[in-house]
């Protein structure tokens, strides 16, 4: 009796593993089903036309408009955040060699200098701000493109234009200088704290680009790459549908609504050429 017992046991345990063999398969079946979409990101920052100025966060126009002839001259078509959601979640199509142009902190100059080119070339962009300093610059109505950061007004201009996207980089928690960087948890700090820290900064800009402009950013862009595991979840609960890091890397993106969070995205430089930098891409 005891005989039967155990090969009918052994028998349980191989259908057992027969089934999770056979349910992985078709998981891992499903995933390679499915269609992948390679989109770069490129980050950019700061544009000033002294080349004195030019760091690992600033170019001068002219690089720019170097690397917007490249984008132009190899068969890519900008698109926005907002085209990605519509993919994932609207089954919109995209262009055979979908590109994201980011510029990060919104910087007055992204007005002078980025709107002329995206004209130009006819493209599209994606601005992130910072709150504080947005509505610094709004009080004190300064527009210098040397120092100066957008204003209200300004970023109401360049939605109007169609070809700028804006997105959430927080109200004020772009620092690396204290204890916290970016919107990274400090040490020891409570999970209940840290949500709280997060939410109230993130939803009073939030509550700003409604009252300003009418609009929603749906992304939410980390500051200095400060990315904590507790933040996931609080990025998505806020209602933000997709995030950008600062993780170099082409992104892989299918119709998984979790392909669209913590995308990365390559800094431009402004030490490498233009056909140098986009062999990354490449």
């Amino acid at each position: 009796m005891k005989i039967k017992v155990i090969k009918l046991s052994k028998i349980f345990i191989i259908i057992i593993l027969l089934i999770i063999v056979l349910i992985t398969s078709i998981s891992i079946a499903i995933a390679n089903s499915e269609e992948a979409i390679n989109v770069p990101i490129i980050m950019y920052h700061s544009i000033l036309k002294d080349p004195a100025r030019s760091n690992k966060y600033t170019i001068t126009p002219s690089v720019l408009e170097e690397d917007l002839k490249y984008i132009k001259d190899n068969g890519y078509t900008t698109i926005t955040i907002s085209d990605l959601i519509s993919y994932v979640y609207e089954d919109k199509q995209l262009p055979e060699k979908p590109i994201i142009l980011t510029f990060d902190d919104g910087h007055y100059n992204n007005y002078g200098y980025l709107l002329p080119l995206l004209e130009k070339y006819d493209m599209k962009a994606v601005i992130s701000i910072v709150g504080a300093y947005t509505d610094k610059f709004t009080q004190t109505d300064e527009a210098n493109l040397n120092y100066s950061y957008l204003r209200w007004k300004d970023i109401k201009e360049l939605m109007d234009t169609g070809r700028i996207e804006f997105q959430n980089h927080t109200y004020d928690l772009h620092s690396n200088t204290g204890k916290r960087i970016g919107t990274k948890k400090i040490k020891g700090e409570t999970d209940e704290h840290y949500r709280q820290v997060l939410e109230e900064d993130i939803i009073k800009l939030q509550k700003e680009f409604e009252e300003y402009t009418n609009y929603t950013p749906q992304c939410f862009t980390y500051p200095f790459g400060g990315i904590s595991n507790a933040s996931l979840d609080i990025i998505k609960e806020l209602g933000f549908k997709a995030s950008l890091s600062c993780e170099q890397g082409i992104n892989k993106l299918t119709k998984n609504p979790n392909s669209l969070y913590l995308l990365k995205r390559y800094n431009r430089p402004s030490y490498i050429s233009t056909y140098n930098f986009f062999q990354k891409i490449n």
